[in-house]
């Protein structure tokens, strides 16, 4: 039972606001305990609007300014003063540490802190960065294999730390009242205010400012809206930018860089819709009730950071290429022309209208854009449920058998229900054309293979493994030495079945994060987890195999119910 929790979030206001479901969670679990929330000083402002949170603590690294005479002697203020900072956490004796952070530097400070129970990465005695929670291992490879998952990195999160975030979405406390924005709109006018966000973090992900311009100007001259631009004081010149390219400059306010979260979050309130990049003030709407119409360009990924609540739209380029994968640089960034302003009018004048996202015509499967509207499933999971209905592609069913099968297998549960096989079908041949089914049934046959291959090799990792136990027990390190050289090679050739099938990769990664999370230095104790690691390997393999036979079962089975109702097919009474 935790009474004393510590939660690190040391990263962007953005993902602060996506641990709102976790740390509700853990106040429904925990009713008694104190919450303090760990963060940096820069997004220390938006800890009030954090609901279930006791008390905080500001790490302010910024007042150790970098200059160019900075002298060897202020590492050492930087570092007595983390020194004195995690000792006053130490004496606080929490008994629950969850860090959300997943940079070596807060795995070094939770190392640090000696907290029995830690979820989240944390680092082991000689510097390595561990984690020994499936949920959190999973996040560790997802990054490497983004085009296979569905999971928000909310759902991540929560379950990491024991949280069922089913039909619970991301929320903020309601923003007091501020003075200073009576004058700028009267909350009884009629006038539409819609956001603008076009700045972001990376210079990648910003949809170009041409396109903001002439979405502002359609909004302004079709809808009678008025226009607020937000962002922080850098991204200034790109509101000026937007401002001068419009015709109607006069109906845009500037605010970038002129607002406190405060008061940020009253604004957004007020605003209809949110037109933004990827950004912390699109999560920080979404959260507010504001219905978002979002960008996602470059590494922003849908999947990973969507707004984690129902009823918002997601624009990405339909190319092969996106998202970019972690640490590519793109030298020709074609995905931000793909989606163009008059897409995003259509869909919102389409909503103003009728209350929910209908796409115009042009935007089919020829348009290279993916759109998606987020919600709850039946089964009340999150989900990015496409708009645009392309064809069916082997990675799109083996991107949703991977969901089936690491729901099961994170939350510890033996099998996937026939239910859940046949809800996740129905989606596909309802937002999917699967005409070519057949033909996937071809490709994947092949991919069965190597999956079948890589179970035949974990089967052989787990008898090594046993005869390493055995010659421990025995005292035989030559057998010892002999039989782990044969794991390495094993290990190697799933490493290399894995990099040669994007598809099956998953699988190999997460059993490599797990044998990476093995420690010790009993030779016997190791090889006992060893095995587990590949016995998971092996289960994995079977289930992921069953699942994509069963789905394509259905799915043949879906697309010949579908044949056989059309209307060559069906019997007229009287000929």
């Amino acid at each position: 039972m935790a009474e004393n929790i510590l939660i690190l979030s040391m990263t962007r206001m953005g993902d602060m606001i996506q641990t709102t479901p976790l740390i509700r969670g853990l106040r429904e679990k925990y009713p008694h305990s104190k919450i303090t929330l760990l963060v940096t000083s820069d997004f220390a402002t938006a800890v009030p609007l954090i609901p279930d949170v006791d008390e905080s603590i500001v790490l302010n690294f910024k007042q150790f300014t970098i200059s160019e005479d900075w002298e060897d002697q202020s590492w050492i203020k930087v570092y007595r003063y983390i020194e004195k900072s995690l000792e006053a956490i130490k004496n606080e004796n929490y008994d629950l540490l969850v860090n959300l952070s997943h940079s070596k530097f807060s795995a070094l400070m939770v190392g640090y802190l000696g907290i029995k129970n830690v979820i989240g990465f944390h680092c082991n005695e000689f510097g390595n960065r561990m984690t020994g929670h499936p949920w959190m291992q999973y996040f560790g490879i997802e990054v490497f294999n983004r085009t296979f998952n569905e999971f928000n990195l909310v759902e991540i999160f929560s379950a990491s730390a024991g949280v069922d975030v089913k039909g619970r979405s991301i929320e903020v406390l309601q923003p007091p009242n501020q003075p200073s924005l009576d004058d700028f709109s009267d909350e009884n006018s009629e006038e539409m205010l819609i956001g603008i966000q076009a700045g972001s973090s990376l210079v990648g992900r910003r949809w170009p400012t041409r396109y903001f311009a002439e979405l502002a100007d359609l909004l302004i001259e079709k809808t009678s809206a008025k226009i607020i631009m937000f962002g922080v004081q850098s991204e200034n010149e790109i509101a000026e930018e937007v401002i001068n390219l419009s015709k109607n400059k006069d109906r845009i306010k500037n605010l970038v860089g002129k607002t406190s979260i405060n008061e940020l979050a009253q604004l957004l309130e007020k605003c209809k819709y949110l037109v933004t990049n990827d950004t912390g003030t699109m999560h920080l709407a979404a959260a507010l009730g504001t219905k978002i119409v979002s960008l996602f360009f470059a590494h922003a990924h849908p999947y990973e950071t969507a707004p984690f609540a129902p009823g918002h739209l997601i624009f990405q380029a339909g190319v092969s290429c996106a998202p970019c994968s972690y640490g590519v640089h793109c030298n020709n960034i074609v995905c931000v022309d793909k989606v163009l302003p008059q897409h995003l009018f259509s869909a919102i004048e389409n909503h103003i209208k009728t209350q929910s996202w209908v796409l115009p015509e042009e935007i089919g499967s020829e348009s290279e854009v993916n759109v998606y509207e987020t919600e709850f499933d039946s089964n009340m999971n999150f989900r990015l449920r496409p708009l645009v209905e392309y064809k069916l592609e082997m990675n799109d069913l083996i991107r949703s058998s991977y969901t089936l099968l690491w729901r099961a297998v994170l939350e510890g549960e033996n099998d996937v229900s026939d239910q859940l096989i046949s809800n996740t079908c129905e989606n596909l041949s309802r937002e999917y054309d699967c005409s070519d089914i057949e033909l996937i049934d071809d490709q994947l046959e092949k991919k069965l293979i190597v999956i079948d291959d890589i179970a035949k090799v974990a089967h052989s990792g787990q008898s090594l493994c046993g005869k390493i136990i055995k010659g421990s027990s025995k005292n035989n390190p030559q057998k010892i030495k002999k039989n782990g050289e044969k794991l390495t090679e094993l290990d190697r050739e799933i490493e290399v079945m894995g990099m040669s099938n994007p598809e099956i990769k998953p699988l190999t990664d997460m059993f490599s994060k797990r044998k990476e999370n093995v420690d010790g230095e009993n030779i016997c104790l190791l090889a006992i987890a060893t095995r587990k690691c590949y016995l998971e390997l092996f289960d994995e393999s079977e289930k992921m195999k069953s699942i994509l036979k069963s789905c394509m079962k259905k799915l043949l089975s879906l697309q010949v119910g579908y044949i056989s109702h059309n209307s060559i097919n069906v019997a007229v009474p009287g000929r």
